[in-house]
């Protein structure tokens, strides 16, 4: 596979750069977001499909037409299918995707999961604007799948990433720089902490601080996780051992 061995700086540039491009002022100011604007915004279109029986796949961005066996409730049947490929109340269809569709499981649109269906949404969002070239080798009919899996924190050690991890590690690290952007999220930093500036050290981990994450990740429209993350990141909040099984996606 081929990919871009983009450095941190050059992720935050790309963020920013979309961020210049569909809305200036969120560099600045958090600012509520319908992900989905964005997905249109970059000549994209969306579709909610059960990427999987059990949610171990988030999203999907299609590079080529081509097919992808979506997984069907039984109640939506038209007629009952063999017993041995119904898993969770499931089975398998095969069904036409094309080209430019973002895909986010429907699943994580249903019910109360909007800040996992806008990180997985700009995910693949760079996935179309960073890799299409990754994959110009690939069948003519290929998908990428962003799958539901311990993600190594955008803060971890890369050296023995392989090259689709790589890639996942730069769609999440512009998800997260495009859905927090650097100024915006410091000055907002700042202005819940009580503070004058920004620290010139990181801030110790404390439950105050913890509630002060949870205020930002929802003016940030994510959830606590990779808001925590993204202050890490930007040396805002002291780093704590981070179990890698924790989900970022």
């Amino acid at each position: 596979m081929r990919y871009y061995d983009y450095s941190k700086t050059q992720l935050e540039a790309k963020a920013d750069e979309l961020n210049k491009e569909f809305d200036k002022e969120r560099l600045i100011r958090a600012k509520p977001i319908d992900v989905y604007d964005v997905v249109d915004f970059i000549g994209c279109t969306p579709d909610w499909i059960y990427l999987s029986p059990d949610q171990s796949i988030l999203g999907l961005t299609a590079y080529n037409n081509g097919y992808y066996y979506a997984w069907i409730p039984l109640e939506e049947a038209d007629e009952k299918p063999p017993e041995k490929i119904i898993f969770n109340g499931m089975f398998p269809k095969k069904t036409p995707v094309e080209k430019g569709t973002i895909i986010i499981d429907r699943s994580i649109s249903e019910g109360s999961n909007r800040e996992i269906e806008n990180f997985s949404c700009i995910h693949e969002c760079f996935h179309q604007r960073l890799h299409p070239r990754c994959f110009m080798n690939r069948s003519a009919n290929y998908q990428h799948f962003c799958k539901k899996k311990a993600f190594r924190a955008e803060t971890g050690d890369r050296s023995n990433l392989s090259a689709i991890e790589i890639i996942e590690f730069q769609a999440n690290y512009c998800a997260a720089a495009f859905l927090m952007p650097k100024e915006a999220a410091t000055a907002e930093f700042v202005k819940q902490m009580g503070l004058s500036s920004a620290p010139s050290i990181p801030v110790p981990r404390t439950a105050d601080v913890d509630d002060v994450i949870s205020v930002l990740a929802e003016k940030f429209s994510v959830n606590y996780t990779p808001m925590k993350y993204r202050l890490q990141e930007l040396k805002l909040v002291s780093r704590e051992e981070l179990s890698l099984e924790e989900y970022f996606c």
